[in-house]
């Protein structure tokens, strides 16, 4: 069981975190259902359904019985994949028609759905740059290609000051985010893979992740506004 989970996730099943009730397989299995983030359990739970299906003495010898389980698993696996925690679509858009865009969207959901933020941390830096890149083009301010993270991050706050996009009560915490980006290339250059590192601590990779996703998703919303038509003012009539 410990192979399978290595060499089919990369996965130590058998952390102490996932023995709540116990260290048998049974008990640590429901314990990882329990804590593990849900993308990654209804993942898992679809490969071993796949795997119990290949072997013929535990399918269900009626077809009606062996039907209702597959349903109430696709059921379930859905639900839980409804319930992550992980708003990556909030924070991570195909923002424009780059076609390395996908994949390094693919790439820093598998990891982070895997529980890797670790080894994320460079691609998620890279998704930065790029977006921050666009955004500041989109008003027609280029960046070289040498500025670093925090300091694209500072021009682009900048334009949302300049612009009234935020107001005074939320500026001084969008200030903030120029140490949370200047962190994230730091740990982007001596603690992730993008070079010969030992990477960041799970905690901490997952914790300045964490931050990145929260401000990343109130950027989008700020950018959404912007987007969004001007209302008509015939609208407004109230007759």
């Amino acid at each position: 069981m410990a192979e399978w989970f290595e060499e089919s996730f990369g996965l130590d099943i058998f952390q102490a975190r996932f023995q709540l009730e116990g260290t048998s397989k049974g008990k640590t299995l429901r314990g990882f259902v329990e804590v593990a983030e849900p993308r990654l359990v209804a993942q898992v739970l679809r490969t071993l359904w796949a795997y119990r299906c290949g072997l013929s003495d535990y399918v269900e010898p009626k077809e009606a019985e062996e039907a209702r389980l597959k349903s109430w698993l696709e059921q379930f696996t859905t639900e839980l994949e409804n319930a992550s925690t992980l708003k990556l679509d909030d924070a991570f858009k195909d923002f424009s028609g780059d076609t390395t865009l996908p994949k390094l969207r693919a790439s820093i959901a598998a990891d982070l759905v895997a529980e890797m933020p670790d080894v994320a941390l460079d691609r998620v830096h890279t998704y930065c740059v790029k977006r921050f890149r666009d955004l500041l083009s989109s008003r027609r301010q280029p960046v070289d290609a040498k500025t670093p993270l925090h300091a694209i991050f500072g021009a682009y706050g900048k334009v949302l000051r300049d612009e009234g996009a935020v107001s005074a009560f939320a500026l001084p915490t969008l200030r903030v985010q120029h140490k949370l980006f200047e962190g994230l290339n730091e740990a982007r250059n001596k603690r992730s893979f993008a070079h010969d590192n030992e990477l960041l601590a799970v905690s901490e990779a997952q914790f300045i992740i964490d931050c990145v996703l929260a401000s990343l998703a109130f950027i989008e919303r700020l950018e959404a506004e912007r987007q969004a038509p001007a209302a008509d003012p015939a609208d407004e009539i109230p007759f």
